[in-house]
């Protein structure tokens, strides 16, 4: 599933291929839409969705949930939840309003991230990081990379956590979103391996429902640290 920066960079790279562009013809799941005729006048992306993103590709278009042509190509989305309604319609953008602020959106506060968090004190931070109803964008790479560099233990509950170590965790996974540069994690997918901390090593456990994999350090992250199944 990819995660909120990746999505935001398909959105970058669609956005000059598509905006402008007048819609020769839509499908959803096969069926025709009546888009026609219609302009492209925007391309953005908000948080994290299913496992399905744009590509240009020749494949059968009644594989694809969204397929969108256009005199210059064909875009096909293959997994991703569809919404089409009119601007002024009632359940117009139900499904955006659904997710919680975007962690890459321009007017993110990491402080009302943290107070969204503060709504749910019996649950763990590993497990509110993946909530996209509280904060949309994080996935399983940057909640490991996020606790690990905030030297969190992804069992500790919100209720044990002040405000400023939660908002100071949401804008490190921030941080380590908007830099994405070519180095290697942390501690994602690095069971075995020494800790760039403490040099001990890398800790996997099957955490939260529905239960995935998470990478951390049980030595810099002992608070609220509890022992899992290793990977």
């Amino acid at each position: 599933m990819p995660e909120g920066d990746t999505i935001h960079r398909i959105a970058d790279r669609l956005a000059p291929e598509l905006v402008g562009q007048t819609l020769e013809r839509v499908t959803t799941q096969g069926l025709p839409r009546a888009l026609a005729g219609r302009a492209v006048t925007s391309v953005a992306a908000h948080g994290k969705r299913a496992a399905g993103e744009a590509v240009l590709a020749r494949t059968s278009p009644g594989r694809a949930r969204l397929v969108l042509v256009t005199a210059t190509g064909v875009y096909l989305w293959l997994g991703a939840r569809v919404e089409i309604s009119a601007r002024r319609a009632p359940r117009h953008g139900q499904a955006i309003a659904a997710l919680g602020p975007d962690i890459l959106g321009d007017a993110f506060d990491s402080r009302q991230a943290a107070s969204r968090a503060r709504l749910h004190p019996t649950r763990t931070i590993g497990d509110v990081l993946l909530d996209q109803r509280v904060v949309a964008g994080i996935g399983n790479i940057y909640r490991s990379e996020a606790l690990f560099v905030s030297r969190l233990a992804p069992h500790t509950s919100i209720g044990e956590l002040a405000d400023e170590r939660l908002a100071a965790l949401y804008t490190a996974a921030r941080e380590l979103m908007l830099e994405n540069r070519a180095r290697a994690p942390f501690v994602y997918d690095r069971a075995g391996q020494p800790c760039p901390g403490c040099g001990g090593a890398i800790s996997c456990t099957s955490f939260g429902t529905p239960a995935r994999w998470l990478w951390w350090c049980p030595r810099c992250q002992a608070a609220g640290a509890a022992s899992g199944d290793g990977c």
